[in-house]
Protein backbone atom coordinates (compact mmCIF):
# COMPACT_ATOMS: atom_id res chain seq x y z
CA UNK A 1 0.00 0.00 0.00
CA UNK A 2 1.32 3.49 -0.86
CA UNK A 3 2.18 6.09 1.78
CA UNK A 4 -0.87 8.14 0.76
CA UNK A 5 -3.25 5.17 0.91
CA UNK A 6 -1.89 4.06 4.29
CA UNK A 7 -2.34 7.58 5.69
CA UNK A 8 -5.85 7.81 4.21
CA UNK A 9 -6.71 4.49 5.87
CA UNK A 10 -5.22 5.66 9.18
CA UNK A 11 -7.21 8.91 9.08
CA UNK A 12 -10.46 7.08 8.38
CA UNK A 13 -9.81 4.57 11.19
CA UNK A 14 -8.19 7.10 13.56
CA UNK A 15 -5.20 4.79 13.74
CA UNK A 16 -1.64 5.59 14.81
CA UNK A 17 1.09 4.98 12.23
CA UNK A 18 4.76 4.12 12.52
CA UNK A 19 7.05 5.60 9.88
CA UNK A 20 10.53 6.80 9.01
CA UNK A 21 11.17 10.48 8.25
CA UNK A 22 14.62 12.00 7.69
CA UNK A 23 16.21 8.71 8.75
CA UNK A 24 14.47 8.66 12.14
CA UNK A 25 11.64 6.43 13.32
CA UNK A 26 8.44 8.06 14.57
CA UNK A 27 4.92 7.24 15.61
CA UNK A 28 2.11 9.63 14.92
CA UNK A 29 -1.59 10.33 14.55
CA UNK A 30 -2.38 11.63 11.04
CA UNK A 31 -5.24 14.13 10.94
CA UNK A 32 -5.42 15.38 7.34
CA UNK A 33 -4.07 14.89 3.83
CA UNK A 34 -3.71 17.77 1.41
CA UNK A 35 -1.16 19.86 -0.43
CA UNK A 36 1.49 22.39 0.46
CA UNK A 37 3.26 24.25 -2.33
CA UNK A 38 1.60 21.89 -4.84
CA UNK A 39 2.94 18.67 -3.33
CA UNK A 40 1.14 16.07 -1.15
CA UNK A 41 1.58 16.57 2.60
CA UNK A 42 0.10 15.19 5.81
CA UNK A 43 -0.90 17.03 8.97
CA UNK A 44 0.22 14.71 11.75
CA UNK A 45 0.77 14.73 15.49
CA UNK A 46 4.24 13.16 15.87
CA UNK A 47 4.99 11.57 19.19
CA UNK A 48 3.04 10.11 22.04
CA UNK A 49 0.11 11.34 24.07
CA UNK A 50 -0.24 9.73 27.49
CA UNK A 51 -4.00 10.50 27.62
CA UNK A 52 -3.68 11.00 31.35
CA UNK A 53 -4.42 14.18 33.26
CA UNK A 54 -1.35 16.05 34.47
CA UNK A 55 0.88 14.16 32.00
CA UNK A 56 1.81 16.51 29.15
CA UNK A 57 1.93 15.14 25.61
CA UNK A 58 5.44 14.50 24.28
CA UNK A 59 4.77 15.23 20.65
CA UNK A 60 4.27 18.05 18.20
CA UNK A 61 2.13 18.94 15.20
CA UNK A 62 3.88 18.79 11.83
CA UNK A 63 3.04 19.10 8.15
CA UNK A 64 5.27 16.57 6.37
CA UNK A 65 5.80 15.86 2.67
CA UNK A 66 4.61 12.36 1.73
CA UNK A 67 7.68 11.94 -0.51
CA UNK A 68 9.96 11.93 2.57
CA UNK A 69 7.96 9.30 4.51
CA UNK A 70 9.02 5.64 4.25
CA UNK A 71 8.37 2.34 6.04
CA UNK A 72 4.85 3.41 7.01
CA UNK A 73 2.53 0.98 8.79
CA UNK A 74 -0.63 1.06 10.88
CA UNK A 75 -0.10 0.50 14.61
CA UNK A 76 -3.32 -0.95 15.96
CA UNK A 77 -3.70 -0.80 19.70
CA UNK A 78 -1.90 2.55 20.09
CA UNK A 79 -3.84 5.57 21.43
CA UNK A 80 -4.74 8.08 18.70
CA UNK A 81 -4.05 11.73 19.61
CA UNK A 82 -7.41 13.49 19.44
CA UNK A 83 -6.20 17.05 20.10
CA UNK A 84 -6.37 19.90 17.62
CA UNK A 85 -3.49 21.69 15.91
CA UNK A 86 -3.16 25.43 16.31
CA UNK A 87 -4.34 27.60 13.44
CA UNK A 88 -0.80 28.37 12.21
CA UNK A 89 0.10 24.71 11.66
CA UNK A 90 -3.32 23.86 10.24
CA UNK A 91 -2.99 26.72 7.71
CA UNK A 92 0.17 25.13 6.28
CA UNK A 93 -1.94 22.41 4.61
CA UNK A 94 -3.91 23.50 1.54
CA UNK A 95 -6.50 21.69 -0.60
CA UNK A 96 -7.37 19.18 2.12
CA UNK A 97 -8.67 15.96 0.57
CA UNK A 98 -9.49 14.08 3.79
CA UNK A 99 -9.39 14.90 7.48
CA UNK A 100 -10.41 13.43 10.82
CA UNK A 101 -14.10 14.15 11.27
Amino acid sequence: MSVENTLRDAIQKKSVVGFTFDGKNYTGSPHALGERDGTPHVLIYRGEDAHEKRVPPTGEWSVLPLSDITDIRLLSGESFHVGHPDAKVKAELHKVSISVG
